[in-house]
C-alpha cells in the first residue's frame, strides 16, 4: 500500500506543478501581448497629439491674424513662409510660420528687418510644410508630420486677402 500512496503523491505534485507552469507561461504572455497594446496605443496618442497641436497652433496663428489684407504668402528668401502682418504704432510686425530643419518655426519682427532663417522659435516636429491660396478667402496649409502622416488644413480667412478686384466698404 504505501507504494500507491507515493505513486499517487508523485502525480499529484506533477500536476500541481504542470498547472503552476501553464499559469506562470500564460501570465508572461498576458503581460507581453498587453505591453505590446500599451506600446502602440501610447504611440498611436503620441501621433494625434502632434497632429491635433499643429492644426490647432496654424489655424489659432491665422485666426489671431484675420484683418483684411494681413495674410501673405511669401517665398523671398528661399522658402515659402506664411507672413501675418499688423501694424503697430506706425511700424508693420509680421509673425511667421515656415518650416526650417524639421520643425515648424515661429518668428515675429518687423517687415523692415532682414532675419536669419534660424532665428525663429522650434514650436513642432513637421517635415514639410506647405501654404496655398485657394480662394481669395481660402488657406490650404498642407504638412508632414514626424511620422510622416500628411495633413491638409483649410482655413477660411473672414476678412480676406485683398487683390485688385477687392473692394473694401467703409460706412
Amino acid at each position: 500500500m504505501p507504494e500507491k500512496e507515493n505513486g499517487r503523491h508523485m502525480i499529484d505534485l506533477l500536476f500541481v506543478l504542470s498547472l503552476f507552469c501553464v499559469f506562470a507561461v500564460s501570465s508572461v504572455v498576458l503581460i507581453l501581448f498587453g505591453a505590446d497594446i500599451y506600446n502602440k496605443t501610447v504611440s498611436s496618442m503620441n501621433n494625434n497629439y502632434a497632429s491635433r497641436t499643429s492644426v490647432a497652433y496654424i489655424t489659432e496663428k491665422v485666426r489671431q491674424s484675420d484683418i483684411y489684407d494681413s495674410v501673405r504668402i511669401d517665398d523671398s528668401l528661399g522658402y515659402k513662409r506664411l507672413l501675418m502682418a499688423r501694424n503697430i504704432n506706425g511700424m508693420e510686425y509680421a509673425t511667421s510660420l515656415y518650416e526650417y530643419n524639421g520643425y515648424l518655426y515661429e518668428l515675429f519682427a518687423r517687415t523692415d528687418i532682414e532675419l536669419p532663417i534660424d532665428a525663429g522659435q522650434q514650436v513642432i516636429a513637421l517635415t514639410s510644410l506647405d501654404f496655398e491660396f485657394v480662394s481669395d478667402n481660402l488657406l490650404k496649409v498642407r504638412y508632414f508630420d514626424e511620422a510622416d502622416e500628411e495633413t491638409e488644413l483649410y482655413i477660411n480667412l473672414h476678412c480676406g486677402k485683398a487683390n485688385e478686384n477687392t473692394s473694401v466698404f467703409i460706412d
